[in-house]
Order: C-alpha cells, then sequence, then structure tokens
C-alpha cells in the first residue's frame, strides 16, 4: 500500500509560487527575522502572509494558501541571514518493500503534473531532466544542489527543473524543483519512498562569504 503523507495538490504547488512571485523585497527576505517571538518578529512574517508555527532555532511558517516552509539559515543556530526556504510539494511512502515498483511508477506520474503546475506559475524552466542527464546543471552554490559526483552516488535529485533569477534584479532567488527517490525504493527489501520539494535559494551574492 502507498501512502501520500502531505495532503497537497498540484494546483496547491502553483498557489504556493503565485505567493512567492508576489514578494517584491527579496533582499529583506534573506536579511532574515528579527528575534523570535518579538513583535518585530511577527510584523516580519506578516509582511509575506506567512503564520510562523514555531519560534524555535528552525523556523516553520505557513502559507495563506496552507503551505508549510522551512527557513534555513547560512549560519546553524542563527536567525538570519537566510539561505534557503524549503516546501515539500508531495511524498508518497511504500507500506513494505513489495510496494516499491509501485513508487516507482507514482513518482514518475506525478513528476510530470507538479512540473506543469510549477510552469503555470514560473513559465518554462531554465533546465530541466534526470539525474544522468549529461548537461545536467552544476550549482551555482556548493549549498544549491548536489554536484555531479554526489548525484551519481545518490541519484539524487533524481527529476530537477530550475528556474533562474531574473538578471538585475536584487534579491531574486534561484527556485528548483527535485524529486527524490529513496535508497531502499531500489529493491524489495525495505519500503522506499519519494518526494518532490521546492527549494528557494538565496542569491549567490548574499550567501555568507560572497558578499
Amino acid at each position: 500500500m502507498l501512502t501520500e503523507t502531505t495532503g497537497r495538490t498540484p494546483q496547491d504547488l502553483t498557489a504556493e509560487l503565485t505567493g512567492l512571485r508576489a514578494v517584491h523585497d527579496w533582499s529583506s527576505v534573506w536579511a532574515g527575522p528579527p528575534q523570535g517571538g518579538t513583535p518585530e518578529f511577527y510584523a516580519w512574517c506578516e509582511r509575506y502572509g506567512w503564520e510562523p508555527q514555531t519560534t524555535e532555532r528552525s523556523l516553520w511558517v505557513r502559507t495563506r494558501s496552507g503551505g508549510d516552509w522551512t527557513l534555513f539559515p547560512v549560519l546553524g543556530g542563527d536567525w538570519s541571514p537566510l539561505a534557503s526556504l524549503r516546501h515539500q510539494a508531495w511524498h508518497i511512502a511504500a507500506g513494505s518493500g513489495q510496494d516499491n515498483p509501485g513508487v516507482h511508477t507514482a513518482a514518475a506520474e506525478t513528476w510530470s503534473s507538479y512540473l506543469k503546475a510549477a510552469e503555470a506559475a514560473l513559465s518554462t524552466p531554465t533546465w530541466s531532466g534526470q539525474w544522468d542527464s549529461p548537461d545536467f546543471p552544476e550549482p551555482p552554490h556548493p549549498t544549491y544542489w548536489r554536484d555531479r559526483e554526489e548525484r551519481t552516488l545518490s541519484r539524487n535529485p533524481y527529476r530537477f527543473a530550475y528556474w533562474a533569477p531574473d538578471a538585475g534584479v536584487p534579491g531574486q532567488p534561484c527556485i528548483a524543483l527535485s524529486q527524490s527517490v529513496s535508497f531502499p525504493t531500489w529493491t524489495t527489501d525495505a519500503p522506499g519512498a519519494s518526494a518532490v520539494s521546492l527549494d528557494v535559494y538565496a542569491p549567490v551574492e548574499f550567501l555568507a562569504g560572497d558578499r
């Protein structure tokens, strides 16, 4: 038996990305929030339509579209500056190893619908393909996605698309849609899983050491 755990749809992904497209002050996003729990912190979240779900070390927010996002800082344990935001758009898990072929089938069928949903908000990606594509792009920064050596070992991201930031627009993010297939899924020894995630990366020049 296969179980989808997020309860989200491709249409929900389009709504999340449409909300991101409405952000006009990305430089302020990457600067990060004020101290958690303060009035300034809540005002910062409200500016982007985010409802904080935690004020602990890892900031987790919910959008007006109902999506959950995790905000990752450049340095662990610090609130700011931010390096990236992540949203899990879809996740399916097998009940047993015998269900793993179904994970592969569901992953292949799902990817095209979520990619089309992203394209509805972002237009045609800069690049899209699979982990073993000869022209798979190298990450503009090591903290973005896995490089060729790591990807060859892990097959992760298994399927991938990204949208480069608009040239000349300060703070514009690099946006990546990726699908993972967990290691057990390639056998029938243990239950596997697959997920589609959206990562929104700070521009290279906004990351520590690149300013």
